[in-house]
């Protein structure tokens, strides 16, 4: 391959990885919106368990049910951490991957596990979490999560 040729490539490459590439601290405030996730499940405070989400943000919790909105996937959280869900403990969040779809959007799958249901005494419920992470006015939120629980995996 001639000099030319490699430079053409090299550049391309570059100008693709910099438009379409993320930042160590893009990753970091995705990473701590998964810690804070876990952190304020584990607490049952909804109030700052929500803070992750953006205001037009979607759920689709892993019995098919969907939220739309900040608001509206609170108030579903809210009601079940006060019955079956209220001793729940979140595992730490695992990130199977995570791709930068553009600099203000990423795709991520991660995985999970839930104990303490009170309907399900005993038992550890894994799961695997699509997330939509957009960047909105220079902050990272979740705009949309699909959950599943992996009923193959018990």
């Amino acid at each position: 391959m001639n000099s030319k040729v490699s430079a053409f490539i090299i550049i391309i490459l570059g100008c693709t990885l910099q438009v379409f590439g993320q930042t160590a601290k893009d990753t970091a405030d995705i990473m701590a919106i998964l810690k804070a996730h876990e952190t304020n499940w584990n607490k049952h405070d909804m109030n700052l368990w929500a803070e992750m989400l953006h205001e037009d943000a979607d759920w689709v919790n892993w019995r098919g049910g969907y939220w739309h909105g900040k608001a509206a996937i609170k108030a579903g959280h809210e009601k079940i951490h006060r019955s079956y869900y209220k001793n729940t403990v979140l595992s730490p969040q695992r990130v199977e991957d995570m791709v930068f779809l553009t600099p203000e959007i990423v795709l991520a799958h991660v995985r999970s596990e839930l104990s303490g249901d009170e309907r399900t005494p005993g038992e550890i419920h894994p799961y695997r979490k699509t997330f939509v992470f957009t960047k909105k006015s220079g902050k990272w939120g979740v705009r949309a999560l699909h959950n599943t629980r992996l009923l193959d995996e018990k």
